[in-house]
């Protein structure tokens, strides 16, 4: 049965929301992600492949004791997905953070994502 390209954004959001309580929870990326995926972060260099892109997680996420994502999608003309999203977290010092933003997905076949892209908003000097 064939995914759809929605669902395939909201496995990814409930898995790396779990991931900072349960680090077992990477293995479920691959659920998620296509074996030869890529993810880019803004301006930092892209991450390619399950072992990387589960890594890239575990870094992310490994001084935070809380994370919490609330977003919608919305199907592009060229097949992408826009997703804009707020997170906001609590890091295993106790500090909190919150960031919005956009990510463009694209999606294959089987409902795993090939491509995900998080476009870091420009600050407006406020």
């Amino acid at each position: 049965m064939t995914r759809t390209t929605e669902a395939a954004v909201d496995r990814y959001m409930r898995t790396v929301d779990r991931v900072v309580h349960d680090p077992e929870a990477l293995k479920q990326l691959e659920a998620v992600f296509a074996p030869k995926a890529t993810v880019q972060f803004g301006e930092l260099p892209p991450v390619t492949g399950l072992a990387d892109i589960s890594e890239f997680y575990r870094n992310l996420y490994s001084d935070m004791a809380d994370s919490k994502h609330v977003w919608t999608t919305t199907m592009l003309d060229e097949g992408t997905i826009e997703v804009r999203f707020i997170t906001a977290w609590r890091a295993a010092d106790g500090r909190l953070g919150s960031q919005s933003g956009i990510e463009h997905v694209t999606v294959d076949a089987e409902g795993l994502i090939t491509e995900l892209r998080v476009l870091i908003p420009q600050s407006d000097g406020a």
